[in-house]
C-alpha cells in the first residue's frame, strides 16, 4: 500500500511538473521543471528495485544533459526570449500542434480499433543441453524427435544450450555416425525450463535422466553451485571441506551422501569462494578422496551458475575427475548487465534514434535562441564630429591658438573638425 500511495503522489507530481515545463514562458523555469520531471522517474525506478537506473537517471540525465541545456540557455540569453515578442519561426506553433493532434487521432483509432492491448508476456522457450558421462559407450550422435540435437558427442563433454519449443520429448543416442540406438528415453520441457540430458552408468547399464539447471538470478555478487554424481564405483559421495593441513580439524561435511545418479541442492556461494580445500569423498570411507576442487576452472565467478559432474575418467580408468558445466544466471533487473543486455539488443535501435532526437533538439535550441548581433560599421561612419572643435580643446590645454601664425614667422596648422576613430573601438 505505501508503494501504490508513493507512485500516485511522485506520478501526480511528475506530470504537473511536466505540464508546468511546456507552459512556462522562461527557458530557465522550463528547464528547472524538466530537471523536477526527470527526479520524479528516478524515484520510481527506485521504487522498481532499479538502483542502477536510478542513479543513471539522477547523474547522466538531470546531472551532466539538464547542466548542458542551462549552459545553453544562458550563454544564448534564452531566458529572456519570452519577455519580447518573437517575430521568427511563427509557423513552429500550429505545424506542432498540428503533428500533436494528428498523434493522438492515431492513439485514439488504435484504441478505438483494439489494435493496442495489453498482452501477457509469453514465457520464454525451454533450453536443452546434453552431456555425455557413460564410459562403456563412445562418442554419440543425439536426437529429439528424430531432430539432431549434437553430432559426435565425445565421453566427458557436453554441448550448448539448444532453444526448443515446449512439449513431450523422445531423446535417443545413437552411436556416432550410424543408426544403432544405444539408449532412449522422453521428457517433458516446460516453457521456461533449463536443463541437461545426462547419459551416466547406473550399475546395470547405461541411464538418461534431466536434471534442470537453475540459471535464474542470484544474490549481487554471489554463484550458484550444483553437484551432480555420475561415479558409478561409489555407492554415494560427501562433498567436504577439508581445511588447511596445518590444522587438527576434522573435515567438514558440505553435503552428506550424494547418491549415483542424484542431485545435490543448490548452494549460493559468495564471489571468489575458496573452493582449493574442498573434495568429493566416498560416503562410507570418509578418508577416500576421490577429487580435490584445487584447480582455476572451479573458481567461484558471479552470476553464474556452475554444474559439477563427478564421473569416471574413462571406461578403463577408475580415477574419478569433475568436470564443471557452466552458464549464466538471469542477471537482476535494473543492474548494469540486464541495462546493456537490452540496449545492444532489443533496443539498440530506439537507443540510436533518441540520441539523433537529442542532437536535433539541441540543434534546434540554439537555432531559437539566436540573437542577430549588430552590423559591423563602416569607415565612414566610425567618423563622428565632436562636441568642441579640436583647435579649441588643443589652445585651452596649451594656452595659445594654434590657428594663427606664431611670432616667428611659422604659418597656422588647420585642423580637421572630425576625428576617426580607432579601428578597435
Amino acid at each position: 500500500m505505501t508503494e501504490v500511495s508513493l507512485f500516485i503522489l511522485v506520478g501526480a507530481i511528475s506530470i504537473v511538473a511536466a505540464a508546468m515545463m511546456l507552459l512556462s514562458e522562461n527557458a530557465v523555469h522550463s528547464a528547472l521543471f524538466l530537471i523536477l520531471t526527470m527526479g520524479c522517474i528516478a524515484f520510481m525506478f527506485l521504487l522498481l528495485d532499479a538502483a542502477f537506473l536510478f542513479l543513471v537517471q539522477i547523474v547522466v540525465y538531470a546531472g551532466a544533459i539538464m547542466v548542458l541545456f542551462l549552459f545553453v540557455i544562458m550563454l544564448l540569453g534564452a531566458e529572456r526570449v519570452g519577455a519580447t515578442p518573437q517575430t521568427r519561426f511563427r509557423w513552429m506553433t500550429p505545424a506542432a500542434t498540428g503533428l500533436s493532434l494528428a498523434f493522438l487521432a492515431v492513439i485514439a483509432l488504435a484504441l478505438a480499433q483494439g489494435q493496442i492491448d495489453r498482452q501477457p508476456v509469453p514465457p520464454s522457450q525451454p533450453l536443452l543441453r546434453a552431456a555425455h558421462f557413460a564410459p562403456d559407450v563412445g562418442p554419440v550422435d543425439v536426437y529429439a524427435n528424430g531432430e539432431l540435437l549434437a553430432e559426435g558427442l565425445s565421453y566427458g563433454s557436453a554441448t550448448r544450450f539448444v532453444t526448443l519449443p515446449p512439449g513431450e520429448y523422445n531423446v535417443a543416442l545413437f552411436a556416432a555416425g550410424t543408426q544403432d540406438a544405444l539408449l532412449a528415453g522422453a521428457v517433458t520441457l516446460e516453457a521456461g525450463q533449463t536443463g541437461t540430458i545426462i547419459a551416466y552408468p547406473d550399475g546395470t547399464g547405461t541411464a538418461l535422466t534431466i536434471i534442470p539447471d537453475d540459471v535464474s538470478t542470484v544474490p549481487e555478487r554471489s554463484a550458484r553451485l550444483l553437484l551432480f554424481n555420475a561415479y558409478p564405483d561409489a555407492p554415494a559421495v560427501d562433498l567436504v571441506d577439508l581445511g588447511s593441513e596445518l590444522a587438527a580439524a576434522p573435515p567438514r561435511v558440505l553435503e552428506a551422501g550424494i547418491p549415483l545418479g542424484g542431485l545435490a541442492p543448490a548452494r549460493i556461494l559468495p564471489e571468489n569462494t575458496d573452493l582449493s580445500t574442498w573434495a568429493f569423498t566416498e560416503a562410507d570411507r570418509p578418508a577416500a578422496v576421490l577429487f580435490r576442487l584445487n584447480t582455476p576452472i572451479f573458481d567461484v565467478k558471479r552470476d553464474t551458475t556452475k554444474l559439477l559432474v563427478l564421473a569416471r575418467r574413462s571406461a578403463e580408468d577408475a580415477q574419478a575427475f569433475t568436470l564443471p558445466l557452466v552458464s549464466a544466471a538471469q542477471p537482476a533487473f535494473g543492474s548494469p548487465v540486464a541495462v546493456g543486455q537490452l540496449l545492444f539488443t532489443d533496443y539498440m535501435l530506439p537507443m540510436q534514434m533518441v540520441g539523433v532526437l537529442l542532437l536535433v533538439a539541441m540543434i534546434g535550441a540554439i537555432v531559437l535562441t539566436h540573437q542577430p548581433g549588430e552590423r559591423r560599421l563602416t569607415r565612414q561612419e566610425r567618423r563622428r564630429r565632436v562636441s568642441r572643435p579640436l583647435t579649441s580643446v588643443i589652445a585651452a590645454q596649451t594656452g595659445r591658438d594654434v590657428t594663427k601664425a606664431d611670432s616667428n614667422g611659422g604659418s597656422a596648422v588647420e585642423l580637421p573638425d572630425t576625428v576617426e576613430e580607432p579601428a578597435g573601438r
